[in-house]
């Protein structure tokens, strides 16, 4: 295990998903979580964050270990695969 430092906008992200347990967090749910009301954050910002969150989990969007995006609704923690 490694510690992983995240900006506070990572952290809020990764809490946001984390406590929906596999749920889908829709892309205004967690914009508001981190208090951004401008309709540019989900498009722009929101994606950057997301892609920064994955670059330091090591997670690939295309083939998602922890964080799935759920297109046109938001994103959403990959649950536990059984074998």
């Amino acid at each position: 295990m490694r510690a992983i430092r995240l900006s506070p906008a990572e952290h809020v992200l990764l809490y946001s998903l984390a406590a929906r347990g596999g749920a889908v967090v829709s892309y205004r749910d967690i914009a508001d979580a981190l208090g951004r009301t401008e309709p540019d954050f989900l498009t722009n910002t929101l994606a950057r964050h997301l892609s920064s969150l994955r670059r330091k989990l090591g997670d690939d969007a295309h083939n998602p270990r922890y964080i799935e995006t759920v297109p046109g609704v938001g994103y959403r923690v990959v649950s536990a695969r059984q074998p």
